[in-house]
């Protein structure tokens, strides 16, 4: 899991974002310790969402999450 200070370097060009538009979703991420970087509204649709970097650990427990709806 990635600290605040490693954060808090990062760039837009130095990580892939994930955009959580799922609350129960997010939820879920934040409870196993993944770090939500901002919630915002899409300027768009004006829906929610929540910001995650996209790393092999979100990976892996998007993959958990999405089975365990199955």
């Amino acid at each position: 899991f990635l600290n605040l200070k490693e954060i808090h370097r990062m760039t837009p060009t130095t990580y892939q974002a994930f955009y959580c538009y799922d609350s129960k979703l997010s939820l879920h991420l934040r409870g196993k310790g993944f770090t939500c970087l901002t919630i915002a509204k899409n300027r768009q649709t004006n829906n929610l969402f929540s910001l995650y970097v996209r790393d092999e650990a979100l990976n892996e427990e998007l993959k958990k999450y999405n089975e365990s709806l199955v």
